[in-house]
């Protein structure tokens, strides 16, 4: 009689070759400490990276300060050569009235040189003002400022006309007052019709011509005897608010307008005296010498120098 345990299915069981490995799925105990370890260097390689991190952002914050800090100081330092360097300028450009006539020459034709890089060495030469077209007015010592300008004047300039050119219309109009106003003076500037200056400067260059002739005429009368009977004849009339003006005030631009238009300025044979306003600095520290207009200046007193005889330039 068969086992009742023993099953005959026709199929073969082998239960020889069959092992458990629900256990050998579970790591082992090396395999747990490799873990651990590993974990363990994770955790202190992200520790030591976010100390890196954090040193990064410090040394970031510390250049960021340093580097404001060497800004603020080289903007401190470039600030002071730059007022340094204004500073000599300044006093270079308030040099130049008071030096001899070979620097004031050579001041100007570098001034020339500089205006017209493409003219040719003759062309330039034409332009350049020579060492004896100016008188040096270096022995005064006086502050060069209105108040001295008169006094200046006095001792440095004896021509019976005076030309005097300023950089602009308000200083023209300092220094019409400081000279005595219209008893003595004429602005010559943008303020008034062109056609009105022109026929003021040729009214008054002709009276005074003619008062000059007329006094020589007078002179020539007394000498001579077959003329005193005619001493009762009466010179040309002159009018009285003329034959007092000996300075015209200028700005280089207004003259150059009035020359191109009458050449009143170059009869006679008068001595002619021209002086630039050369101290006097405006806001931005320019000055007549050294202001947008300059070349045009160095073209006006080139045309005068040219046209008109015994004329001489002092610089103020």
């Amino acid at each position: 009689m068969s086992n009742p345990d023993d099953l005959d299915d026709g199929l073969v069981y082998d239960f020889s070759g069959q092992e458990d490995n629900s256990i050998s799925d579970l790591p082992s105990d090396n395999e747990v400490g490799n873990m651990k370890e590993s974990d363990t260097k994770l955790d202190t390689t992200t520790r030591s990276r976010k100390r890196d991190n954090e040193f990064s952002e410090n040394d970031d914050r510390n250049v960021e300060k340093l580097s404001k800090r060497q800004k603020k100081l080289q903007n401190s330092k470039f600030r002071e050569k730059k007022k340094e360097k204004i500073e000599y300028e300044i006093n270079q450009k308030k040099l130049i009235p008071r030096s001899n006539t070979d620097t004031i020459s050579e001041y100007f034709i570098k001034l020339i040189r500089s205006k017209n890089p493409n003219l040719s060495a003759l062309e330039l030469d034409n332009l350049y003002l020579k060492k004896n077209d100016f008188i040096s007015t270096e022995p005064f010592k006086d502050e060069r400022d209105l108040n001295n300008l008169a006094k200046f004047i006095i001792n440095y300039s004896k021509a019976p006309n005076v030309i005097i050119f300023s950089m602009s219309n308000k200083r023209i109009a300092d220094v019409f007052r400081q000279l005595g106003g219209s008893k003595t003076s004429v602005k010559l500037f943008a303020k008034n019709k062109l056609d009105q200056d022109i026929t003021t400067v040729t009214n008054i260059l002709n009276n005074n011509d003619t008062n000059t002739t007329d006094k020589n005429q007078r002179n020539g009368n007394l000498k001579d005897k077959k003329q005193k009977k005619n001493k009762n004849s009466s010179p040309t009339p002159v009018s009285s608010s003329s034959t007092n003006i000996k300075y015209f005030i200028a700005t280089p631009t207004r003259m150059e307008k009035i020359l191109a238009s009458t050449d009143v300025f170059f009869q006679g044979k008068d001595k002619l005296d021209i002086i630039l306003d050369a101290s006097y600095l405006d806001n931005k520290s320019n000055s007549l010498i050294s202001f947008e207009n300059t070349m045009t200046l160095c073209k006006v007193l080139k045309t005068i120098i040219d046209n008109k005889s015994s004329v001489k330039i002092l610089l103020y």
